[in-house]
């Protein structure tokens, strides 16, 4: 039995929600508002069927203003994934969305973490 692809999902289904564009690594295109997704390890399995993933949310906007909206959309669409269709079982815990300067990058930044307890099949 393996885990479902956290990260996929969210890469997959988070753009429609959030209206930006949601990738796996920084754009190098002149974007300037994305969210970036990291899988950030967890606490791994703690029975036959249940997984403890850990995902990491960066978001990056023009201001931040923008960004706080745009990360606390994010943060409202994952803690309602347990209710969703997709295979999560419960959000474990979670981080408030917190203004984290870049200093690589001349955007606002917001980051927030997850842990997303997921079914194994």
């Amino acid at each position: 039995m393996k885990p479902p692809d956290v990260k996929a999902l969210i890469l997959q289904h988070l753009p429609e929600v959030v209206g930006a564009v949601v990738v796996s690594s920084r754009p190098d295109n002149g974007t300037n508002r994305y969210v970036r997704v990291l899988a950030s390890g967890g606490d791994g399995r703690s029975n036959r069927l249940q997984q403890t993933l850990q995902v990491t949310l960066d978001v990056y906007a023009e201001s931040t203003g923008r960004a706080h909206t745009l990360a606390m959309d994010a943060d409202a669409w994952m803690h309602a994934l347990p209710a969703s269709a997709l295979p999560i079982n419960r959000i474990a815990g979670a981080t408030t969305p917190a203004e984290y300067p870049d200093p690589d990058v001349g955007l606002a930044r917001y980051t927030a973490t997850y842990q997303v307890v997921v079914l194994c099949r």
